[in-house]
This record gives C-alpha cells, structure tokens and sequence, in this order.
C-alpha cells in the first residue's frame, strides 16, 4: 500500500513540475549513455528527478587520482557550485557519510 502511494505521489509530481509549467525534455535512464537515473528538464528552466526539484543542472569534468582519462559527472543541484572532489566523492566513490548529499541538495544523475 505504501508503494502503491508513493508511486501516485511521485506521478503526481511528475505531471505538475517543478515549476508552473510541465516537461520540456526527458533524459531516461540508460547503461549505455551512462545516465544512472531518469531526470527532467522543465519548461520553467529548473530540473526534476526522483521527486524532487532543482535549479541547477551542473557537468563537472576532472581527473582522480592515477586515473588515465578524465571523468564527468552530471548533478542536479540546489547548490550553485560542486567541485569535482566533492562531485566524485558523492557519487559513490566515498566511505564517509559526510562526503553525500542530501537528496534535497544534489543528485548524481550521469556519470561519464
């Protein structure tokens, strides 16, 4: 029952936006362009994902230590900046709890 509502609830959300206005574009989760989670770009300029809305859509591009290529990691954000340390941190990489967002801070969406 429980899943049942919360399923309701995020479709809910889904059809209202973030904003005033619906859906402008869907990036649906897939292996193979390396997006971890199905997000929304609404028409009111802010981003949707797992129920929750951000302002700021952040591609944060570095290379971690001894890696031979660099790294890109795609987040949702209600914070205007995220280094690429904490960016790599947060993405799974990290043992510390600390290290994480809250999901009403930021979301990592894509990792390339």
């Amino acid at each position: 029952m429980k899943k049942l509502f919360a399923a309701g609830l995020i479709l809910i959300l889904l059809l209202t936006g973030c904003g005033k206005n619906g859906i402008a574009k869907t990036y649906e989760q897939s292996e193979q362009d390396g997006i971890l989670v199905t997000y929304y770009a609404m028409d009111d300029g802010t981003w949707q994902a797992e129920g929750n809305c951000y302002q700021y859509r952040l591609e944060i591009t570095g290379r971690m230590p001894n890696a031979a290529t660099d790294s890109t990691y795609v987040y949702l954000s209600n914070i205007e900046d995220i280094s690429f340390e904490q960016a790599w941190k947060a993405s799974g990489l990290s043992s510390s709890l600390d290290d994480y967002f809250s999901a009403e801070e930021a979301v990592c969406v894509e990792m390339r």
